[in-house]
């Protein structure tokens, strides 16, 4: 019985870590040099508990204020529909010099094939954002090989909208979304950053569908 048990037992634990590695959501920041964390999902130093976000709130480098927090499936999306979303707000408080941080989100094993993403971006900054957006058909966390959209960004207010192709895509695949904050002294970043796939006129033909059924279902009620 003790065996049976113990047999049990494993199978639990493996089936709980492979649910634990089966999403491979993850955060970095990082100076560029030795100041940097990377945080998993549910891993250490993620102050989120759900699944599917993840949350750090600390200091990096210059940075001494940073709240950051990243989603995916099952909160957006899924594996067939990819959708990322990160945000944050980053401060510098010294009074001289340019800092830099660099801001990462990236999810693995997304299997919906899409022929086009779209980038969205707004925020405010102190300095500069440079927002980047990557695919990975080797399907590896953090890949940069293949960029989908890349814009810079400065001024007190900002917000964007780019769509890119999504050539040589192939399933399983990895995305990432990058962010370069550039900040001369005291000065402070905030944005809201989305990347997901471009719905195709099929999805806003069967949409239209679904809603021209609602109304005339609606008509013949009030007729009724």
């Amino acid at each position: 019985m003790r065996v049976r048990r113990g047999g049990m037992a494993v199978i639990v634990l493996t089936l709980m870590l492979m649910a634990t590695s089966a999403n491979a959501l993850s955060i970095r920041l990082t100076d560029g040099g030795a100041n940097t964390v990377t945080i998993g999902d549910n891993g250490v130093g993620d102050i989120n508990p759900a699944a599917g976000a993840v949350t750090y709130i600390g200091s990096v480098g210059a940075f001494t204020t940073n709240v950051s927090t990243g989603l995916s499936h099952p909160i957006l999306g899924s594996l067939d529909y990819p959708r990322l979303e990160l945000n944050s707000v980053d401060v510098t408080s010294g009074s001289s010099g340019t800092s830099k941080l660099y801001i990462y989100l990236t999810d693995t094993g997304f299997t919906g094939a899409f022929s086009s993403f779209q980038a969205a971006i707004g925020g405010t900054t102190g300095g500069t954002v440079k927002y980047s957006t990557y695919f990975d058909a080797a399907n590896t966390d953090f890949a940069m090989s293949t960029v989908l959209t890349e814009e810079l960004y400065s001024g007190l207010a900002f917000s964007d909208v780019n769509t890119a192709s999504a050539l040589g895509l192939d399933v399983p695949y990895s995305l990432t979304q990058a962010l370069e904050i550039t900040h001369n002294g005291h000065a402070s970043t905030s944005f809201d950053a989305e990347l997901a796939p471009v719905p195709e006129p099929g999805t806003f033909l069967l949409l239209g569908v679904g809603f021209l059924g609602l109304a005339v279902y609606g008509r013949r009620r009030v007729r009724a």
